[in-house]
């Protein structure tokens, strides 16, 4: 979901809004896994574009759940 390439900008806002309805342990993997992406996007120091880009999608998924 965080790959514009896979789930392109049009579709990620649909997205968004049927991970705000996540509930339960689907919500809490789904938490976990977006900040361990983002602790690894963060340890890398490449400035790729793409990894920009997976970046903002993380966080925006993050501030929805958390």
């Amino acid at each position: 979901m965080y790959d514009s390439n896979k789930v392109p900008d049009k579709h990620f806002s649909i997205l968004l809004d049927y991970l705000e309805g996540l509930r339960g342990r689907a919500r809490e993997v789904t938490v976990e896994k977006a900040e361990m992406l983002m602790k690894k996007l963060d340890a890398s120091e490449s400035e790729d574009s793409s990894l920009s880009e997976k970046s903002e999608r993380i966080r925006q998924v993050l501030q929805l759940l958390s």
